[in-house]
């Protein structure tokens, strides 16, 4: 019996060694799983604004600036923040992987090409169907959701064992279910907004057997990986980083639509989602250096060891152009007949859904990650 708990503990404690992570312990608990206490500042941010609106509205007057404070301004103050410093400069991280690369640009030009026609659709679509943003935002919290199962599988190509298909589908299925059973019945019942604009939903999905279908899927996939957790716990080869991340990541994404306002709490889901992503693609970045695998100068110069900044801040550049460009639409909006929010979503669902694209090719290479 002693034996047998020594020999336990000893399991245990060879799987929380560096091995089983992607880079270090410190490293991933920093940007990959323990980063979630970020998803809380968008939030608090925006409740903190909220609460001060009385004092701000005072403090503008008394500056003579006649201009309203209220919950959007607060909101687009969430929005704008976020944006700037952390999901901006996530989304352009990706092309130093793949339009900026000139290797990625020469095996890769069909998606390249393709690529060119997203900001096309989404003028068309904010422009002519802007209710049908739901295409867009099932879009994102898919590709959220997807980093999460690519680092998943990354942490799986540590593992020394292989794992069966079935404990595989546990995990991913936990991990796409999570975030559908609150925001279904927002959708349901016509309780689903980002910021003023309520998201269309198609008529025949509004049954609550749709959201009792995708509750129970839910349901079964938490009890399952509990189950599963359970038993290699005992049999002393849990994943624990794995464990970790998977748990994590569905508790937040199972009560970030439980938020009032859904355009700031997904706002902290996207925080997360970025944060992770930066650390993960200057660190792969980082790798193909050391390998020889980056084809553009200046990327791969940002790519040195000791170059965090220049990397985070040339994206940060890359942000601010954009937001430069959002300026000028809403400067014109009156000629052009569009609202804010129209301003925002054509520039930053144009790039960022071109960034979705170009990730469904880089999700499927999680070997890039391993030295």
């Amino acid at each position: 019996m002693n034996s047998a708990y020594s020999l336990a503990v000893a399991s245990r404690a060879e799987v929380m060694s560096e091995g089983l992570w992607l880079r270090s312990r410190s490293w991933d608990l920093t940007f990959i799983s323990l980063s979630a206490v970020i998803v809380a500042v968008p939030i608090l941010t925006f409740i903190f604004a909220n609460q001060a609106t009385p004092y701000i509205n005072s403090m503008l007057l008394a500056l003579g600036i006649k201009y309203v404070w209220d919950a959007d301004a607060s909101r687009n103050l969430v929005n704008g923040t976020i944006a700037l410093f952390i999901g901006g400069p996530h989304m352009y991280a990706t092309y130093t992987r793949t339009a900026f690369d000139k290797n990625f640009s020469r095996e890769h030009k069909l998606l390249l090409a393709f690529s060119v026609l997203v900001p096309i659709a989404v003028i068309y679509m904010v422009v002519k169907h802007f209710q049908f943003l739901i295409i867009f935002f099932f879009w994102a919290s898919i590709h959220i959701l997807h980093q999460a199962a690519f680092i998943v599988e990354c942490y799986n190509k540590r593992a020394a064992r292989s794992l069966s298909w079935s404990s595989r589908m546990i995990d991913y299925g936990l991990l796409f279910s999570a975030l559908y059973p609150i925001a279904t019945y927002k959708f349901i019942h016509e309780d689903f907004y980002i910021g003023a604009n309520k998201i269309f939903f198609p008529d025949f999905l509004k049954t609550d057997y749709i959201f009792y279908l995708i509750t129970a899927v839910f349901a079964a996939s938490a009890i399952l990986f509990t189950w599963k957790t359970i038993h290699e716990i005992r049999a002393g080869v849990a994943h624990y980083p794995k464990i970790i991340l998977i748990s994590l990541t569905s508790l937040v994404a199972f009560f970030i639509p439980a938020f009032p306002n859904l355009d700031v709490a997904f706002q902290g889901f996207n925080a997360w989602h970025s944060f992770q992503y930066l650390g993960l693609t200057y660190y792969i970045n980082r790798l193909r250096h050391q390998r020889g695998e980056i084809g553009t100068k200046f990327i791969d110069k940002m790519s040195e060891d000791g170059r965090t900044w220049y990397y985070y801040l040339f994206n940060v550049g890359l942000t601010a152009a954009a937001v430069s460009i959002i300026a000028l639409l809403i400067y014109f909006s009156p000629a052009l007949g569009l609202s804010f929010d129209q301003c925002y979503y054509i520039v930053v669902l144009s790039f960022l859904l071109m960034h979705y694209l170009h990730d469904h090719l880089l999700f499927t290479k999680p070997g890039e990650i391993l030295v």
